[in-house]
C-alpha cells in the first residue's frame, strides 16, 4: 500500500511538499525524504507526532530511543508507517525544531493499492521551506548576553571606586 501524505508550514503560506511512501517504510526513512527536501541538515533532532484533528500531540515517534518511565514510545528507526498511520489517524506534525515547537502539518490524502515503493517519491515540491533554526532568536539571544556582560565588567574607574566606599583592607 502506498500512504500519500500533504505536508505544509505555517510559516511559509507558499511551502506544499507531497510525498508518496510505502507503509512497510519506517519513520525515518519519512523523515529523511522531509529533511532533504526542506533543505535541513540532519544533526537537529526531529519527532513525529500522531494527531487529532485539532492537531493536538497524541504519541511520538521520535529520532532518540529514550522510552523511559514505561510509557508507549516509538522510535523512527523502528516504526513502520502503517504501524500507526490509518484513514481515523491521518493527521501528523512532524517538529523539525524541539526547542521553539516548530513543525509541519502532514495529513494523509490517500492510500492506494498500488505496488510496492522501493523508495519514497517526492511528486510535489513547491516554495520554500522554513529556516530550520530561527537565527533572529539566536542572534537577539547573542547581543542580550554581550550587553549585560558589559554591564557587568563595566566597574568604573578604581579612583573612582576608592573615593566612593575608601581604601580596602587586605585580609
Amino acid at each position: 500500500m502506498i500512504y500519500h501524505f500533504k505536508i505544509i508550514s505555517q510559516e511559509s503560506k507558499r511551502f506544499l511538499l507531497k510525498v508518496g511512501i510505502d507503509g512497510n517504510h519506517t519513520f525515518f526513512d519519512f523523515h529523511k525524504v522531509i529533511q532533504d527536501c526542506s533543505g535541513f541538515q540532519s544533526f537537529n533532532l526531529a519527532s513525529f507526532f500522531i494527531s487529532d484533528g485539532n492537531w493536538s500531540k497524541q504519541k511520538e515517534i521520535s529520532l532518540l530511543d529514550s522510552g523511559v518511565n514505561k510509557f508507549p514510545f516509538f522510535n523512527m528507526h523502528k516504526t513502520r508507517i502503517s504501524d500507526l498511520v490509518t484513514p481515523q489517524t491521518k493527521h501528523l506534525l512532524y517538529t523539525f525544531d524541539l526547542f521553539n515547537d516548530r513543525s509541519y502539518y502532514v495529513e494523509l490524502t490517500e492510500i492506494s493499492m498500488e505496488k510496492n515503493l522501493k523508495e519514497p517519491v517526492v511528486s510535489l515540491e513547491q516554495g520554500n521551506a522554513p529556516s530550520q533554526v530561527l537565527e533572529e532568536d539566536f542572534e537577539a539571544k547573542e547581543l542580550t548576553i554581550v550587553q549585560e556582560d558589559e554591564i557587568l565588567h563595566d566597574f568604573g574607574v578604581l579612583e573612582d571606586y576608592t573615593e566612593i566606599f575608601g581604601e580596602m583592607e587586605d585580609f
